[in-house]
């Protein structure tokens, strides 16, 4: 196994979160990153098209941002769901997706609010029901942002997935583009998002 990725995450203050556990979630390793909770799934374009707009996301110019997540800056998937501005994928961290002002000392009180209103409600079931093992196997097997965020928001797909195979590398590559298509329906269906 590799070594965990390091971020600047915040412990969270929510005490229905497991913070036992060793592994972030958000960022476990192997390339996998999630901002799911944040909307980064809520976009009507393909997931090369919003990993793009992630990518042209300035973290300079997303400090001046000031609409509440709820209000789209583009196409929402689902309309009633979150769409965060400040999601994006840092020059410095290629491929992981997060937010770009989170760890911004100069954020000010208007995103201290906006971070204390609206980001400390999250709820992640994968920080409470997976384990390290379940978390490090959909990351090693997915290797990116999209298809990991999907993966490890279906906790029962995970558990078998680990249940079934030993390691991720025991997955064919026609059976890991099935699980891919089994997800991009099942957002489609699912009315977590």
């Amino acid at each position: 196994m590799t070594a965990q990725a390091s971020v600047c995450i915040q412990e969270p203050e929510d005490t229905s979160i497991n913070t036992a556990n060793a592994v972030n979630r958000c960022r476990p390793g192997y390339g996998a990153s999630c901002s799911f909770c944040c909307g980064s799934h809520n976009f009507s374009f393909s997931p090369e098209c919003i990993e793009e707009l992630f990518i042209s996301r300035d973290p300079e110019s997303a400090t001046m941002i000031s609409k509440h997540p709820d209000d789209a800056c583009e196409p929402k998937l689902f309309r009633d769901m979150m769409q965060c501005p400040h999601i994006g994928i840092s020059r410095s961290e290629p491929g992981l997706v997060g937010c770009l002002t989170y760890c911004d000392d100069h954020m000010g009180r208007k995103f201290e609010s906006f971070f204390n209103g609206t980001c400390k409600g999250f709820h992640c079931s994968a920080w409470k029901e997976l384990t390290d093992r379940q978390v490090l196997f959909a990351a090693e097997l997915m290797k990116d942002w999209y298809y990991y965020s999907l993966l490890v928001n279906s906790l029962e797909k995970v558990q078998d997935l680990c249940a079934e195979y030993e390691s991720p590398s025991d997955v064919s590559e026609e059976t890991l583009e099935e699980i891919k298509a089994e997800l991009r329906a099942n957002m489609m269906d699912d009315e977590r998002i």
